[in-house]
């Protein structure tokens, strides 16, 4: 299982791009994930068969019951094609496998440090690759930081997995595994690509990214102590994005603080009113709007919008939805809220974010434990807030290089939440009686609160 998970991470990390951007090889090789998913789901099956058990909250079973609920009366209530149910179920679900894996296999913590080992050297190599795009290969056409994604698919993508790479090299100083003048290293070496690509929700990512970590810290001691060298690196990243940023795009961009303090320029960066003029810009919150305007014309599609797949296109006419026009026209992929209203309605929008509520909420137990895997809760910690920022930034989970990190990930940090909760309970049992009132255990039996193990 853990060959798999890092042969899933080199497949959507540097072999997409060797097919996609490259060329050199072959087209079919795009398809190695979701071969590796069903790979993945045979094993999941088998073993809850066999009678694994299953270590997830059962919240999260409610969650991917609802889900598949939404997609399945979405297509009985609208007029979908046969080729979009096929693609909007395989966009939807072919990540769940490795959500989860963690609940029936139990990574050790060597091979989890191994795997986010290996994310952080693939990090790392993103940044001369990224400097090779801004000053050699895009050099003669650069008027945007766009082309500046080093292996991935958007820039944008290449900053907040570069601001989550960061978080992590924070979490490794502040326990202690890496001394300070390395962690500054790293995190310089790290955010100089996120200056050159014009990404400007680096400012507001940074500081999460290096400050969080030191508020997850287990134990409530020496939290301004932790707090005051990050905050100092923090507010020099912050500097740093801004002279670089003002310096590379002078001849086409007004000056970083003037993006943010003129609020008709940030206005219009956000919303250009393309709902109600003649506006052919779609902007983000523009396109939140139209998907409103044509989803709340009935009550079904508000709730269950016009189907998985059915606003989407696709590389084959044969899989485009029935509004497959509307995906370009009307900006449905700008955000990934935009694209949850257009294809599976308010409940699908729901439904994921009561996702994100469990999976943060199972970091932040993790984070504040003194479990092995507290360091992997802190950074997840971070990962949450930058994936929540990230549904009305971009469409994250129609990117590979974003989806499948989340969503393994965020199935490590939920089991692990289970056994932290499970260990919790036992050391309160193994206390007196008056003390295990005192931690909060009830006078009489009830069930527990999250962290069963099915079967």
């Amino acid at each position: 299982m853990h060959g798999l998970v890092i042969a899933l991470l080199t497949q959507i990390f540097v072999v997409e791009y060797l097919v996609e951007r490259r060329g050199l090889l072959h087209p079919y090789f795009v398809l190695i994930p979701e071969l590796l998913s069903a790979i993945v789901m045979l094993v999941v099956l088998l073993r809850l068969m066999n009678g694994a058990r299953c270590y997830f909250d059962w919240r999260y079973g409610v969650f991917l019951l609802v889900l598949l609920f939404t997609i399945a009366f979405g297509y009985a209530v609208q007029d979908v094609p046969t080729g979009a149910m096929l693609a909007g179920v395989r966009s939807y679900v072919k990540f769940l496998p490795f959500f989860l894996l963690p609940a029936v296999h139990r990574f050790t913590p060597r091979q989890l440090q191994t795997q986010l080992a290996f994310l952080l050297v693939l990090a790392v190599l993103q940044t001369p690759l990224a400097f090779y795009q801004r000053f050699i290969e895009f050099a003669a056409s650069m008027h945007t930081g766009d082309q500046v994604r080093g292996t991935l698919t958007t820039s944008s993508a290449l900053s907040m997995f570069l601001i989550c790479a960061i978080a992590g090299v924070v979490v490794a100083y502040l326990h202690g595994r890496i001394r300070l003048a390395k962690m500054l290293g790293l995190a310089a070496w790290l955010f100089a690509a996120t200056t050159i690509n014009e990404t400007k929700a680096t400012l507001l990512l940074l500081p999460i990214a290096l400050v969080v970590p030191a508020l997850t810290m287990p134990g409530k001691g020496h939290v301004v102590r932790r707090l005051l060298p990050i905050a100092a690196v923090a507010a020099l990243g912050v500097t740093a994005f801004g002279l670089v940023y003002n310096y590379m795009m002078a001849d086409y961009a007004s000056p970083i603080s003037e993006f943010f303090t003129n609020t008709d320029r940030l206005t219009y960066y956000l919303y250009t009113g393309a709902a109600n003029t003649d506006q052919p810009y779609v902007g983000r919150f523009d396109s939140i709007e139209i998907a409103l305007e044509h989803t709340t014309q009935d009550a079904v599609t508000l709730a269950f919008g016009f189907g998985a797949g059915n606003v989407s296109e696709s590389f084959l006419p044969e899989f485009d939805g029935k509004y497959a026009d509307y995906y370009l026209r009307f900006g449905v992929g700008q955000t990934q809220v935009t694209q949850w209203l257009w294809e599976i309605g308010f409940v699908g929008l729901l439904t994921y974010l009561f996702l994100f509520y469990l999976v943060f909420r199972d970091s932040l137990t993790v984070a504040r434990s003194k479990d092995v895997m507290a360091p992997v809760g802190q950074l997840w910690t971070v990962a949450m807030i930058v994936v929540t920022f990230g549904l009305i930034y971009k469409s994250v989970f129609s990117m590979n290089d974003f989806a499948y990190p989340f969503w393994y990930f965020a199935g490590v940090v939920a089991s692990r939440a289970v056994v932290v909760r499970q260990a919790a309970r036992k050391r309160v049992r193994q206390l007196p009686p008056s003390w295990r009132l005192a931690a909060g255990e009830p006078r009489a039996p009830s069930a527990p609160d999250g962290g069963v193990a099915w079967r």
